[in-house]
């Protein structure tokens, strides 16, 4: 059980890449007080938790309903990741302009934290490993990327900005490499069930 618990957190660590996350943070509230920080915050672990949570429970549910394959949410969802992974690496922003969102906290929490290809993520760790182990790598990484936030103001003064970007950029490998291996493990299914 303890190595599942390993896997799935290391899989959702690398595609929720809360790198990412802190970069925006520190740019978006650097001249916010604390108080102003700290709601941020936990705005943006709260909407990432209910999300994650959510779609652990009834993702399955509604494949289901949707009539969607398990292979065919594999496929789409390793296309989409592929996509996170290539544009991270190389620093390149997809479909123009982020949408206007009132609220940066609620930007960090989804799409940055929570966005599709987590959620994506978390409908197939339920498939693989249930509900429970899942739901404590959920947690796990929630919890980490709060301390992150958290601190983030103390990462950028210890390592720098350029720091954190290279070790995002490295999760991006990593989370093309995952992607590809969801694009051919649904391929894979589609062949063999016909």
């Amino acid at each position: 059980m303890y190595a599942e618990i390993l896997m799935s957190f290391i899989t959702l660590f690398i595609i929720i890449d809360p790198f990412m996350s802190v970069l925006f943070f520190i740019s978006e509230f650097k001249n916010k007080t604390a108080k102003e920080k700290n709601k941020a915050i936990l705005t943006a672990i709260t909407v990432a938790a209910i999300l994650l949570i959510a779609f652990l429970f009834t993702g399955l549910i509604i494949l289901d309903a949707l009539k969607i394959s398990f292979s065919g949410l594999k496929i789409g969802g390793g296309i989409i990741l592929l996509l996170m992974g290539i544009t991270t690496v190389l620093g390149i922003e997809l479909g123009g302009k982020r949408e206007k969102v009132t609220s940066a906290a609620i930007l960090i929490g989804t799409p940055l934290l929570s966005g599709p290809g987590a959620l994506t993520t978390i409908i197939i760790l339920s498939k693989d490993y249930g509900y429970t182990i899942p739901l404590i790598a959920a947690l796990l990484v929630i919890f980490v990327s709060y301390l992150m936030l958290k601190f983030s103001f103390v990462f950028e003064k210890i390592f720098g900005k350029d720091v954190i970007l290279i070790l995002s950029k490295v999760l991006g490998l990593l989370l093309a490499a995952l992607a590809v291996d969801f694009i051919y493990s649904g391929v894979k299914e589609f062949i063999l069930l016909g």
